[in-house]
């Protein structure tokens, strides 16, 4: 039966000794059942990432609670491919674990996702820091994720200083309640953020100008 699961799947004794792997792990791996036993799977784990698998697994050992741990694993032509572990405990009727059973799903097409995300986010970065003039990137909540050097100097303030900017003296204190609201409903709406105020610098003085482009 677990040889048909359409998935790379296997169990362990209670003391997380392999004890067997499904036929798609085999294939996958190019590994013979008697290769794959006694901790043998461990070589079809990328060498930076067994030091954490080994961990997690550990952990999960002790505590007798599922979880789950990313890690690139080896496919049988040597090219490796990022993988979710996940192990699941199967108690007895007095409690105790019985059998370990999990299963390897390939996730490389989301880590690509996100690698290709994260350029994306590091490009926009640069860019804002080359423009001369107050620049914020905010998350689609309208938290404040990053703003650029001129921002920093202008308020004189660190990036987390900056992200309470709604309860603190960045904004003078007669301008923040006008302010908050239109941002919130920018943020509601989509509309244009666009909202004359007064800004406190790093000397301490308050002055008019329009807010950072976001």
């Amino acid at each position: 039966m677990i040889d048909k699961i359409p998935a790379l799947a296997w169990s362990c004794l209670p003391d997380g000794t392999p004890e067997f792997l499904n036929q798609r792990w085999l294939d996958y791996t190019g590994l013979s059942i008697e290769q794959a036993l006694d901790w043998g799977w461990k070589g079809t784990i990328h060498p930076d990432d067994l030091g954490k698998v080994m961990g997690t697994w550990q952990g999960l050992l002790s505590s007798g609670e599922p979880g789950d741990a990313e890690a690139r694993m080896r496919r049988f032509d040597g090219k490796y491919h990022w993988f979710l572990f996940r192990a699941e405990p199967v108690r007895g009727d007095q409690g105790q674990i019985v059998r370990w059973y999990g299963t390897n799903t390939d996730i490389e097409d989301r880590k690509r996702a996100e690698e290709i995300l994260q350029g994306s986010d590091r490009s926009a970065r640069l860019i804002a820091d080359g423009i001369a003039g107050l620049v914020a990137i905010m998350a689609p909540n309208g938290q404040v994720e990053h703003v650029n050097s001129q921002t920093l100097e202008y308020f004189g303030r660190t990036l987390e200083e900056l992200k309470a900017w709604g309860t603190s003296d960045a904004v003078h204190p007669d301008d923040l309640p006008q302010v908050v609201a239109a941002w919130t409903r920018s943020v509601d709406t989509g509309d244009t953020f666009d909202v004359d105020q007064r800004l406190r610098g790093a000397d301490g003085a308050y002055r008019w100008r329009q807010p950072p482009t976001a």
